[in-house]
């Protein structure tokens, strides 16, 4: 659905598209590839370049060309100011999330497993270099001659 608008200041038609989607809340205005040009203060060229690299949306309409009308520049930021939380607060927040959704648990018993595993192999490893050694030296004493 689109309707045409005309502003009493501006002699420029302005045409707004009427979105039925979730993720286009507020009617969007399609501008005069020219007017969008001088509002922004950059060349018909560079609003073209932009259109192509997907900055902006270019629309033909009615043998016109349209440009959605978005900001080039993303809004500033407004912060909020909060008070300090000490990091004591913080780690007991975060701990009691950790807890609730099982991640300490979890990583406390694959620590132990992993110790467990690497203790098994080392203790392992060593008996097996202390069977090695004991069956080489009996094999040099059978094999030495008593001459």
């Amino acid at each position: 659905m689109i309707e045409t608008l005309t502003k009493p200041q501006d002699t420029a038609n302005v045409e707004t598209i009427h979105s039925e989607t979730v993720l286009h809340g507020k009617p969007e205005l399609l501008v005069p590839i020219d007017e969008y040009a001088a509002r922004e203060s950059i060349s018909r060229r560079t609003v073209d370049r932009y259109a192509r690299i997907g900055r902006l949306e270019k629309v033909k309409q009615h043998g016109q060309t349209y440009i959605l009308d978005k900001p080039l520049k993303p809004p500033p930021v407004e912060t909020v100011r909060t008070e300090n939380v000490p990091d004591s607060q913080i780690v007991q927040f975060a701990q009691a999330d950790w807890i609730r959704y099982g991640f300490l648990q979890a990583r406390s018993k694959s620590k132990t497993l992993w110790q467990t595993y690497a203790i098994t192999l080392t203790v392992l490893f060593v008996a097996l270099m202390l069977a090695s050694l004991w069956l080489f030296t009996q094999w040099r004493f059978l094999t030495t001659s008593a001459f």
